[in-house]
């Protein structure tokens, strides 16, 4: 072996090698620290522009899901007014169908019409109330819901709303003024309950396919997270072994620089004779 002493080569080595295993023991602690694998770009740049997608599309699919379950509420407020609604044309119906036999007198005509037109005043103030975040539910129309994470139509879904004020309904003229109108209006009153039904129906369809969105939505996002965590969150068993190993290397390291120093000593007690 070669002895010299302005270059320590094996000290050099030494040095060096302790950088290399202090770096990669840096990393270890840090991936065990903070519970990622990828802290930074250096890390993993694929990985990293892979797991920040898939964050963008997990927070995108929550808040789809979020809106989801903000339009079942919306619908179920919906409901809830038109089954009042209906419950009020039950009742006009009733009044109609009373009112339509001729053993009903003018008098009796007369106090069932006055019942029956409050009725048509309560149908017309809840199309009217009828809201959900200041959005007026009984007015026909439709309302989309972003459920999905991108700006497509299948990221999309319809509520559609039905008009039940009693013009729409095609009720506002009726009255049980005579037995003539009253038989009339019940024509009048059999329509407007069939499009009430008929939009509840659809509501309760609407509800449907949004609690399926969101459930959807849950069980995406379960996936992605499972994705996401596989790409940037630490491998504690891996970690912790490479935790050890990189310990064992320093140390190691360390006895190897003190041995190459020592070199320099061997040279002086040869000088010394």
């Amino acid at each position: 072996m070669t002895l010299t002493v302005n270059t320590n080569v094996a000290s050099l080595n030494a040095q060096k090698y302790i950088g290399q295993t202090q770096e990669h023991l840096s990393k270890t602690l840090n991936r065990l620290s903070s519970g990622l694998r990828i802290n930074e770009a250096k890390d993993d740049a694929a990985g990293l522009a892979i797991s920040e997608g898939l964050v963008s599309q997990i927070r995108g699919m929550k808040a789809g899901a979020r809106n989801g379950n903000d339009g079942i509420s919306l619908i179920q407020t919906a409901e809830g007014a038109m089954n009042q609604t209906l419950g009020l044309l039950q009742r006009m119906r009733e009044l109609a169908v009373q009112a339509s036999s001729e053993t009903y007198e003018t008098a009796n005509l007369a106090n069932s019409d006055a019942e029956f037109q409050r009725l048509k005043e309560e149908i017309d103030r809840v199309a009217a109330t009828a809201e959900f975040n200041n959005i007026t539910l009984l007015n026909g129309g439709t309302i989309s819901i972003q459920i999905g994470a991108e700006n497509t139509a299948n990221d999309r879904l319809t509520i559609t709303l039905t008009d039940t004020d009693t013009t729409a309904l095609t009720i506002n003229a009726s009255d049980l003024t005579t037995n003539a109108n009253a038989q009339t209006a019940l024509d009048a009153l059999n329509t407007a309950i069939a499009t009430v039904t008929t939009g509840m129906a659809t509501l309760g369809a609407n509800h449907s396919n949004l609690e399926a969105a969101v459930n959807g939505n849950v069980d995406r996002i379960s996936r992605l997270e499972d994705a996401k965590s596989r790409i940037k969150d630490t491998d504690y068993a891996e970690e912790s072994s490479n935790l050890a190993k990189f310990q064992i290397l320093q140390q190691s390291g360390v006895a190897m620089l003190a041995q190459a120093n020592s070199s320099s000593q061997v040279v002086l007690r040869l000088l010394q004779g």
